[in-house]
């Protein structure tokens, strides 16, 4: 869980947001068993609102599907909606 978050955690410093964080954009690697985030086509700049929307059911922020674009913030949603099934193993809704 900590490699997935300090990933996105950089992926936010150079102030870009994923817009697409699912658990099928997760990978772990065997070999030097690590996890990272993939498929940053979505992936773009935080000044540059985007209103439409990507991504899947249940991990898109409320926010999001109401219209007003995506943050920072809509990224720690669906981070948050992921970790909650890597704890629980089940999804949250």
């Amino acid at each position: 869980a900590f490699e997935i978050i300090n990933a996105l955690y950089f992926i936010h410093l150079e102030k870009a947001i994923h817009r697409d964080l699912h658990s099928g954009n997760i990978l772990y690697s065997q070999f030097n068993d690590s996890w990272r985030i993939s498929d940053l086509g979505f992936c773009g700049p935080a000044d540059k609102s985007s209103k439409s929307i990507y991504g899947n059911l249940p991990y898109i922020a409320p926010e999001v599907i109401n219209g007003k674009g995506y943050t920072f913030a809509s990224d720690i949603y669906s981070i948050s909606i992921l970790m909650w099934e890597i704890s629980s193993g089940y999804s949250p809704f």
